[in-house]
């Protein structure tokens, strides 16, 4: 780029308007010959590299940062100086300093760099950490110094920052702090309540705007617990009477069977749950601990037995993985689920030995997976290249033998024996006669002494897993992937890990300090994603409850609980152990993990448009007879249809609170165009085609 590029980039800058209010905007430019990157905050001066005329090959990477362009605009600033390297001496590359020393230097000491100008101040990090209403401005280097083609990187996106390596550059530090706009704070309060909460609401974005995000995020995990209704208890077999009576008209026992023998009822209270319940965050946690600790109503669909299992995971969100971990291994559901009810000690005589069912998941898909992992996730490997194993046959054996002697609890007023029938209503019970008390090999080759009691023998079992040092990158990946994006960097996943190691108490496998890390980490927050693998496409679920939140209204779950099923994620009915899609799908085409894309079809896609076009033109959904005390589906385009008149207006109302600010310029102006094909006098359609439009869209389905 030209050295002529000084008089535009120092050119008068607007009044500040608004005391401490960020006065600019920086905006990244990437040059594909020479491979540079470059940061203007001079309007006109983007302008005239969009129009080509700092030469060819430059275009606006989607990167920009507010900053102040005056030493006045507030306090503690510090200038920022421009260098440009001149061909010939220099390498033909533009580098920012906010480091006196460093500019000082640059001005006298070396030929190469030609000084330029303060184009704007910053605050510089203390300790390496920013002030609040200012993020970090990261800085990464193309190690081309021996070459004369030095060129730096600079941005406040951290997932960017963490694979500069990746595009050959050397990931270096934080070297400014630039402040956040209130359009930035906005923006990222809607994002957190995509991550935290089944869809953002304006009063909760307003909320956390008002009192931050950690305050939002410690307000939400202390908040009462929300319980599924407690349901009569049904014995194993259906009585011949339990059948589903359709003559009106309709009782609350008309559906015995529907309602007892299937999950129904309790499908419907999860998404009334997700579209009203105050604990959202504790929802969204106890749903995405529900498809790692999977079990399904395909193979126990008793509605009460699978209510006491999904509470387990309400009541443990913010509490300890071991005492949740051992919740589970106790549940009924999961001893029916995966055969660890009625699971027996070796019997020589009849030619049996224990279950390895639940001794192999809870290992492969519960607490450790497969292979050996570094702290930050990636696999670990030996001499010849090859993942090493987590654990091996005589361990999973081991475990088999652990988790014998437990039976289902006693049905109240019947006979208690050594393997009880089924029945869900309370932990599983121990059994000393069907237990294996000798020694067993754990992982790591531990060996659990023999004749210990069961309970011991049981917390030697746990303690064994959940002091492996894979759980916290095994889980702590998998509730980033869950919460916040699909394809973590190995840094996220290790700063969330050491949390799970240490909650800086000194407390092991705190869920409460795990969901706080994952929601405030610097991947997590920000004003501007613009990593292209960022991000996760939002699963059935939360997109149908996202849509019922957004427009307000109310929900009896009868329409979100069917169209969960037309769209790949019946919920509490996934196929099959490994959840609706494993952790570890990758992308057809692509090396990036989207687990949600595995029931990403053509017939689930536009499946998801005809939802778009039901709610958005529809007003909702009408009552379902069948369905006692049913209300329906209701929503209201209200705030929608009064700034529906003016089209831009009506985009950008829906790209703030539904989109976190990131609607593409063409996607706006095909809002646009198809609204102002509709008459301005129908301000009802025109907010309907506008929510529709962006419902349907990739740019909202995909979460970022």
């Amino acid at each position: 780029m030209p050295k002529a590029l000084a008089a535009l980039l120092l050119a008068s800058a607007p009044a500040l308007t608004l005391a401490q209010a960020p006065t600019g905007l920086a905006v990244e430019f990437f040059n594909t010959a020479t491979k540079h990157y470059y940061v203007s905050t001079n309007p006109a001066e983007a302008t005239w590299i969009d129009s080509g005329g700092a030469g060819a090959g430059w275009s606006r990477t989607g990167g920009q940062f507010s900053v102040y362009l005056n030493a006045q605009d507030a306090q503690g600033l510090v200038p920022a100086c421009l260098f440009y390297g001149t061909p010939g001496r220099g390498p033909n590359s533009h580098f920012f300093t906010a480091n006196a020393a460093e500019c000082e230097w640059l001005k006298t000491a070396d030929p190469g760099w030609t000084y330029l100008g303060i184009p704007f101040h910053a605050q510089l990090p203390q300790s390496g950490a920013c002030p609040a209403s200012t993020t970090a401005l990261y800085r990464s280097y193309n190690n081309g110094a021996a070459r004369n083609d030095s060129n730096h990187r600079f941005t406040v996106d951290r997932t960017v920052f963490e694979k500069s390596a990746s595009t050959g550059y050397q990931a270096e530090t934080v070297v400014m702090c630039v402040p956040l706009s209130t359009v930035d704070v906005e923006a990222d309060a809607v994002r957190l309540m995509r991550q935290a909460t089944f869809g953002p609401r304006e009063a909760d974005v307003t909320r956390a705007v008002s009192i931050g995000t950690t305050a939002w995020i410690d307000e939400q995990l202390g908040t009462a617990v929300t319980s599924y209704p407690v349901y009569a208890w049904t014995p194993d077999r259906r009585p011949d009477d339990c059948v589903d009576n359709r003559t009106p008209p309709i009782g609350p026992n008309n559906f015995c069977n529907r309602d007892n023998y299937t999950l129904f009822p309790l499908q419907l209270q999860f998404f009334k749950d997700a579209h009203g319940a105050a604990d959202q965050l504790r929802g969204r946690v106890a749903f995405a601990l529900s498809q790692i600790f999977v079990t399904s109503g395909t193979d126990v669909g008793r509605n009460y037995a699978m209510r006491h299992y999904q509470q387990i995971f309400r009541s443990y969100a913010f509490g300890n993985f071991y005492d949740l971990m051992l919740a589970v291994t106790l549940s009924p559901v999961m001893g029916d689920y995966l055969d660890m009810a009625n699971n027996n000690k070796t019997n020589v005589a009849a030619g049996t030995d224990p279950n390895e069912n639940y001794a192999r998941e809870i290992l492969q898909l519960f607490s450790v997976g497969t292979f050996l992992l570094n702290p930050d996730g990636t696999l670990q490997r030996d001499s010849a290249g090859k993942a090493v194993p987590t654990y091996d046959l005589a361990e999973i054996k081991g475990f088999s033998r652990a988790f014998t002697g437990y039976t289902y609890p006693t049905v109240t007023g019947a006979a208690s024996r050594n393997n009880n029938p089924r029945n869900y209503e309370g932990p599983m019970r121990a059994v000393d006669a069907t237990h294996e008390f000798g020694t067993k090999v754990l992982l790591s080759r531990v060996v659990a002494p023999a004749n210990m009691t069961m309970a011991d023998d049981l917390a030697f079992a746990h303690r064994n897993i959940f002091n492996h040092a894979n759980v916290g990158p095994f889980i702590g990946r998998q509730l980033i992937q869950k919460l916040v994006t699909s394809d973590p960097t190995p840094a996220y996943v290790g700063r969330v890990a050491a949390v799970f190691n240490n909650n800086g108490s000194g407390v092991r496998g705190d869920l409460r300090a795990v969901v706080r890390a994952i929601l405030t980490d610097p991947e997590a927050r920000g004003a501007r994603k613009i990593d292209p693998a960022y991000g996760k496409l939002m699963e059935p679920a939360l997109f149908l409850s996202n849509l019922t939140r957004a427009f307000g209204g109310s929900t009896d779950g009868v329409y979100q609980r069917a169209t969960s099923q037309a769209l790949g994620q019946f919920v509490f009915y996934p196929p099959s152990v490994f959840n609706y899609y494993p952790p570890d799908y990758v992308i057809p085409g692509t090396a990036l993990l989207g687990p949600e894309f595995g029931i990403q079809t053509t017939t689930t896609a536009i499946n998801r448009a005809n939802v778009a076009y039901a709610v958005a033109f529809g007003g909702g959904v009408a009552v379902d007879t069948n369905v006692y005390g049913a209300t329906g589906t209701q929503i209201t385009l209200a705030p929608y249809q009064a700034v529906a008149a003016d089209a831009g207006a009506l985009a950008d109302r829906l790209n703030r609170f539904l989109m976190a600010g990131r609607m593409s310029t063409t996607m706006r102006t095909a809002i646009v165009t198809a609204v102002n094909a509709v008459p301005a006098t129908d301000t009802l359609n025109r907010a309907r085609t506008a929510v529709y439009l962006v419902l349907a869209s990739p740019q909202f389905q995909v979460e970022r």
